[in-house]
């Protein structure tokens, strides 16, 4: 009886362990909302002036390192489909972000985009 309970317990933990890297994969909306809060001042005022500074396009790089998972991205994309919904007059100015730093997110930030894709 000794050897099927360690037996059991193992395949236990060697269950738990696996499923490990999809549970550290999942992001929330609100750490996206953190990354596009360091560009607030140009999301605000819109472009061009003030143009988005280096801690603004330092958090859109991070942005892009999460999105850089098919899921991931599809997620990513959802949050920030939420967060246009939710600041709709700066939708513009968000949607400008990624781009006026040089970076693709793999998606059209706008707001009939299809995060399915």
């Amino acid at each position: 009886m000794g050897r099927y309970k360690k037996a059991s317990i193992i395949i236990g933990l060697l269950m738990l362990l696996s499923s490990a890297p999809f549970v550290c994969a999942f992001i929330e909306c609100s750490t996206i909302t953190q990354f596009f809060s360091a560009c607030s001042i140009f999301i605000t005022y819109g472009s061009p002036d003030p143009i988005p500074g280096s801690p603004c396009c330092d958090a859109m790089s991070g942005v892009k390192n999460i999105a850089n998972s098919g899921d991931n991205r599809q997620y990513v994309c959802r949050c920030l489909m939420g967060l246009i919904d939710a600041f709709s007059p700066n939708a513009t100015a968000i949607a400008t972000l990624p781009g006026l730093c040089g970076i693709s997110l793999g998606f059209i930030i706008a707001p009939n985009t299809d995060c399915s894709l």
